[in-house]
């Protein structure tokens, strides 16, 4: 018997159900060779990423859904269909779900046919397409979650983060698909509709989530209970942040580690070990400057841009990008260490260093606090010559839906910030 992995509006669907409603969904998509899937609804999202599938068309996966954005992606990929919650809930509301003939499905066979195109957030420039199918996907998944010992598990995915990021799209998507682990449609974003949507499950939840999201939640005030796991990438966590959470939630937190020319393919947990756990095959070759990832769902090794020190066989130290490492005055440091201290200072929302043309670190910082306390707070870990100069205070720092720096809005407000001063 088909567990129920599909959990709508606290509502369960049996797997069968879902995989017929896709099915019938297929038969009304337009003849294209490409499907964009703005979905927002994760449950809508994964029907159109199955229908697709069916329909032997190629899902494309933006990273964001800024109209510039998906005006160069339609130039692209003319040959596309852009599927959206509303096409989804007209055409399921006349769909029906009655019988197909293939009423004995499972996640596997569901995903089998999936083709699709995944982009990098942009964070360092232009977005790349990177292809990845069902198969890669269902075999990282395993792993996983063997690793992480969900497997067996059924508790509910709740995530902050969007499916077309494939952080978002591996968790809590293809990870309920391949085990007992329920797919949900929600995804709060304000903190007490985290904690109201955590609560209001009838399953224990595994909450994936951002470094920044989950310093917004330990800022708000209120308990939070149900809570199995918490699962959190996409940038480095602070240790310290990773402590409270556990304190507050009761809950193991987990941070991963990946990306989508890879897939995650390391984990560990902070507040136990700082060092990285890869999953069962997974393998680091590290000469000089360069690292190579090999894996049973890649095929063919892939260079890293990711600095490693390796442990022993299954456990790595991660040193930061090379392009991360910066040196002044002879001294060495990561934009990734200072940017995680930087956001450690107590009333700081958020912020970001930055090298300047000049050949020194500046930095745009969102908090309340003067300029004085910011140096002084950073002074005590960093040595002088790396201490931001300038400091700019702004009002939001231009982030992508999973947290990540854009870096052309970045270097647009820089450029307007270095006018005004």
């Amino acid at each position: 018997m088909i567990h129920q992995s599909v959990r709508y509006r606290q509502h369960p669907i049996p797997l069968q159900a879902f995989g017929t409603t896709a099915l019938r969904l297929a038969e009304r998509l337009p003849q294209k060779a490409f499907l964009i899937n703005l979905c927002q609804d994760r449950c809508f999202f994964t029907l159109g990423l199955i229908a697709a599938a069916w329909r032997r068309q190629t899902v494309l996966l933006p990273p964001a859904q800024s109209p510039a954005l998906l005006e160069d992606l339609q130039r692209q990929f003319s040959d596309n269909f852009i599927l959206t919650d509303d096409w989804i809930r007209k055409k399921t509301a006349s769909a029906g779900c009655g019988a197909t003939g293939r009423e004995n499905l499972s996640g596997q066979e569901i995903l089998r046919s999936l083709q699709l195109l995944a982009f990098t957030s942009g964070s360092t420039g232009k977005p790349q397409a990177w292809p990845r199918n069902g198969k890669m996907l269902q075999c990282c998944a395993k792993r996983a979650l063997l690793a992480l010992d969900l497997h067996r598990q059924r508790h509910a995915m709740i995530a902050t983060t969007p499916p077309q990021h494939m952080y978002g799209l591996e968790t809590s998507v293809i990870w309920p698909l391949c085990s007992r682990l329920v797919l949900t449609n929600q995804r709060p974003f304000y903190p007490e509709d985290i904690r109201r949507a955590i609560a209001q499950s009838r399953r224990s939840v595994v909450l994936v989530s951002t470094p920044l999201h989950l310093k917004a939640c330990l800022d708000s005030p209120g308990a939070w209970h149900n809570i199995a796991a918490i699962l959190s990438s996409t940038a480095p966590l602070d240790p310290e942040i990773a402590s409270e959470l556990e304190r507050a939630t009761g809950a193991p937190v987990v941070e991963l580690y990946g990306s989508t020319e890879t897939l995650s393919f390391a984990w560990r947990r902070p507040t136990q070990d700082p060092h990285w756990h890869t999953y069962a095959g997974v393998k680091l070759s590290c000469r000089d400057d360069l690292t190579v990832l090999t894996a049973p769902w890649l095929a063919e090794p892939v260079e890293l841009p990711d600095l490693f020190l390796p442990i022993d066989e299954r456990r790595f130290q991660s040193l930061g990008r090379q392009s991360d490492l910066i040196k002044i005055a002879g001294k060495r440091q990561s934009l990734t260490e200072l940017n995680r201290l930087l956001l450690s200072i107590d009333g700081v929302n958020d912020g970001c260093f930055y090298l300047t043309d000049h050949g020194r670190v500046g930095a745009v910082v969102v908090t309340q606090r003067g300029r004085g306390e910011i140096r002084q707070a950073l002074r005590r870990h960093v040595d002088p010559v790396f201490l931001p100069r300038p400091l700019y205070f702004v009002a939001t720092i231009p982030r992508n839906e999973t947290g990540k720096i854009v870096r052309s809005e970045l270097n647009a407000l820089l450029e307007t910030l270095s006018h005004r001063s």
